[in-house]
C-alpha cells in the first residue's frame, strides 16, 4: 500500500514564503538504486542507465495548474513513466497533482549546467493527451518546436550470459502553431523536407533562412535557430 503524504512547497529567491499542500505518495520500493548510488523508480530495477532527465536529483522550479508556483532542491522527472519525482530524507515520492509548467536543473554528460523547461495543457495529438509534457526547445514569435521523449528498456541477448537491459532513448518532435492552437507532427527525424511539408506556406521563408545561415535541419540546434526566426 502506497504512503499517504502531504508535501508543502515553498517558495523562496527573495520572494515571502508561502506553501501549497498537495497529495503526494512515497513509492514502495524507497532505497532502489542502481550501480551509481543514484535512487531509481521500482520499474527501472535491474536496468542499467537512468530512467530519468539528468543522472542526479537537482533544483526543480514549476508552476501547478491552479498558478501556485514552488521551487524545490531536489527534484527529477523519469522519461520511462513520463512522471515528476522528488526525494525526501533518502526517498522517493511521486508527484500527484497537476502542473502546467517545470524547469529542471542538472548536468550532462559533458559536466555542462542544463536547464530544462518543461510544458503541457497543448492539444492532444497521437497517443498524447493535453496533460503530456514536451520539452520546450524553440518559442517564437508564429511556432513552437517541442520535444517528447520517451526512454524505453531495451534488452540484449549475450552468448553464455544473462540477458542485458539498458535504457534507450526515443524523441518525437512537433511543431504548435500558436495561432490555430494546433500541434504538427514532426516524427523522429529532423529534416527540411518534412518541415516544408508540415509549413507549406512559409516553405520559401524556411529556404531563404536555412541558406542564409547556413543550416542544416537535421540538426537540432539549427532546427531550434529556424523555428525562433520564422515570421
Amino acid at each position: 500500500m502506497y504512503k499517504y503524504f502531504f508535501l508543502v512547497f515553498f517558495s523562496f529567491l527573495m520572494q515571502p514564503l508561502f506553501s501549497q499542500t498537495t497529495s503526494s505518495y512515497a513509492l514502495p520500493s524507497l532505497n532502489l538504486t542502481d550501480g551509481f548510488g543514484r535512487l531509481i523508480p521500482a520499474s527501472g530495477a535491474g536496468v542499467s542507465g537512468t530512467p530519468y532527465v539528468f543522472d542526479q536529483f537537482g533544483l526543480g522550479k514549476g508552476t501547478f495548474i491552479n498558478g501556485v508556483e514552488f521551487e524545490e532542491p531536489s527534484f527529477n522527472y523519469s522519461y520511462f513513466d513520463h512522471n515528476l519525482y522528488f526525494t525526501k530524507g533518502n526517498q522517493l515520492y511521486l508527484v500527484n497533482y497537476q502542473l502546467k509548467s517545470f524547469v529542471l536543473n542538472g548536468i550532462d554528460k559533458d559536466d555542462n549546467k542544463v536547464s530544462k523547461e518543461f510544458m503541457s495543457l497543448y492539444p492532444s495529438i497521437d497517443n498524447n493527451t493535453t496533460t503530456t509534457f514536451y520539452e520546450m526547445r524553440s518559442n517564437g514569435n508564429v511556432f513552437q518546436l517541442l520535444k517528447y521523449t520517451s526512454k524505453l528498456i531495451k534488452e540484449s541477448t549475450v552468448f553464455s550470459g544473462p540477458p542485458i537491459k539498458e535504457y534507450i532513448l526515443e524523441d518525437l518532435f512537433y511543431i504548435y502553431d500558436k495561432a490555430d492552437k494546433k500541434m504538427l507532427p514532426l516524427g523522429g527525424t529532423l529534416s527540411l523536407k518534412a518541415l516544408k511539408n508540415m509549413l507549406p506556406n512559409y516553405a520559401a521563408q524556411i529556404d531563404a533562412l536555412t541558406n542564409a545561415n547556413k543550416l542544416n535541419l537535421k540538426k537540432e540546434d539549427d532546427m531550434i535557430q529556424l523555428i525562433q526566426q520564422l515570421k
